[in-house]
């Protein structure tokens, strides 16, 4: 490269000490929002990030379907009379909902709610669909927007007044049934975040003072972002029959007597595409999971006086042949200096890219290079639907190695608060303190870790257990459990 096209970056802040800005930044340089619409907390979401998006939610509507969880599309209006029908759900969401009070210039007989979540929309329309056990299971999911009034400082993809997500809401006969259920929903959700994005968190049981809203309990997957900071990633609640007998919800059984169904609810939003961007970016902008990225490879023309035609030629032949595999190729013939083009594509992060000149024309050769790591490597064009292939496979599994060690590195197991709040202020992640109850008295602890650390209880890990004699880190009582420490979005 040219000494001259070297200060001609793309992009390039430090992600490990400046993760904020580099979070603001790229979301816009590289195109993954527009935040100039005049809405608070409803940025566009642009061509490149929402192919993104889509494709999430497109490799969880397959799983979906495997599982014979039908897809459906709910009004996005919620009567008030329904919303007010589970008391626990209500409190919970109430601060943020936005309410519809007027069609033009008329006053609405009622207010609706903007959908803040879905609950109390399809377990009114349960109530009708579901009469006999013959009728259940009965499991649908919806791809839609959210509306809560956030009045917290938004962050784009993090914490919005319009979500993006897919929700799941399912009612069976029995409650084996339905934490059978979950644990599929569970398998499906870590296919798609470890095997698909390359990304890990710690699954954990929320407190039962944090739980969502009416739910028996919550589990949810934790991720930790490069501030130190973890984001909530899934949420999946059994809500046993709460709701069930909230909205009548029951049918008749086997033996002819009437039963509440058993119910579980689950989903993921944009944040999960927050987890991945956060994770794999580096310096120089986005790198991005294969599965995801709108482009798998970036070619780009290496034009000289000499052979301009045939290396234009040799670039649109392998862009075709890409193509015809099923590969996503831009072919960037734009009159820039190659450096130029090389940091742009850096920044979008597309996994690789292919440099074809003169010289590669005369060898039948090409170039390719990996955006996770900056490998290069020469190649025989007659061969590059394979090598490209198998390097997609080799770059995913990097990023995968690289988020499975990221993750590992930042859980923390700490006997005393000072050990934690040492951590949490140096090292950031979670921090594993002995605690003394994963009950609602639990609840008196945790202030004491937000005042010590400015982090919070997440929650407890299922199946852990504690050893006798140790003690609670935050107030010094017998421990019974381990609970998991860390700052939050």
């Amino acid at each position: 490269m040219a000494e001259k096209e070297s200060n001609k970056e793309t992009f390039a802040v430090d992600k490990a000490t400046q993760f904020p800005a580099w979070y603001d930044r790229i979301l816009v340089e590289a195109d993954v929002m527009d935040k100039r619409y005049p809405v608070k907390g409803m940025p566009i979401f642009t061509t490149y990030g929402y192919h993104m998006h889509c494709q999430i939610m497109e490799i969880l509507e397959r799983e979906w379907a495997k599982q014979k969880i039908d897809k459906v599309q709910f009004p996005i209006l919620i009567p008030k009379e329904f919303f007010e029908k589970e008391a626990d759900h209500v409190a919970g969401f109430t601060p943020e909902v936005f309410w519809v009070t007027k069609g033009g210039e008329k006053e609405l007989e009622a207010p609706a709610a903007l959908r803040p979540t879905s609950e109390t929309a399809m377990y009114s329309m349960f109530s009708i669909w579901v009469r006999s056990f013959r009728d259940l299971p009965l499991k649908i999911h919806q791809t839609c927007t959210v509306y809560r009034y956030e009045t917290k400082d938004t962050m784009p993809l993090i914490r919005a007044r319009e979500i993006h997500w897919n929700e799941a809401h399912t009612c069976h006969a029995t409650e084996a049934e339905a934490l059978e259920n979950l644990e599929a929903a569970w398998k499906s959700y870590l296919y798609l975040i470890n095997d698909c994005l390359g990304v890990f968190g710690v699954r954990i049981r929320r407190p039962e003072w944090d739980k969502f809203a009416g739910a028996t309990h919550t589990d949810v997957l934790d991720c930790v972002l490069p501030s130190g900071k973890v984001l909530q990633s899934v949420g999946a609640h059994y809500l046993g029959q709460g709701f069930a007998k909230a909205f009548n919800i029951k049918f008749l059984n086997d033996k002819n007597e009437f039963e509440h169904g058993y119910m579980t609810c689950y989903g993921v939003s944009t944040r999960l595409l927050a987890t991945c961007l956060s994770t794999h970016g580096d310096n120089k902008g986005l790198v991005l999971p294969s599965k995801i990225s709108k482009y798998q490879v970036v070619i780009v023309p290496i034009i000289m006086k000499k052979g301009a035609e045939e290396v234009k030629a040799a670039a649109r032949a392998l862009a075709d042949k890409l193509r015809e595999a099923g590969v996503g190729v831009v072919l960037d013939d734009a009159e820039k200096k190659p450096g130029e083009k090389y940091y742009y594509w850096e920044m979008k992060g597309v996994p690789l890219r292919i440099e074809v000149g003169p010289r590669d024309v005369e060898n039948n050769v090409f170039m390719l290079v990996r955006r996770a790591n900056g490998a290069k490597q020469t190649y025989p064009q007659a061969d590059v639907v394979k090598s490209v292939q198998t390097a997609l496979e080799e770059q995913d599994t990097l990023l995968r190695d690289n988020a499975k060690k990221f993750h590992d590195d930042h859980v923390t197991t700490c006997m005393t608060m000072d050990e934690a709040v040492q951590t949490i202020q140096t090292k950031g992640g979670f921090v594993r303190i002995p605690y003394y109850s994963n009950g609602v008295d639990g609840k008196e602890g945790d202030k004491i870790v937000h005042a010590k650390t400015g982090g919070e209880v997440r929650g407890f890990v299922v199946g852990e257990t504690m050893e006798p004699g140790h003690v609670c880190a935050a107030t010094g009582k017998p421990a019974t459990c381990w609970a998991y420490v860390a700052r939050s979005y």
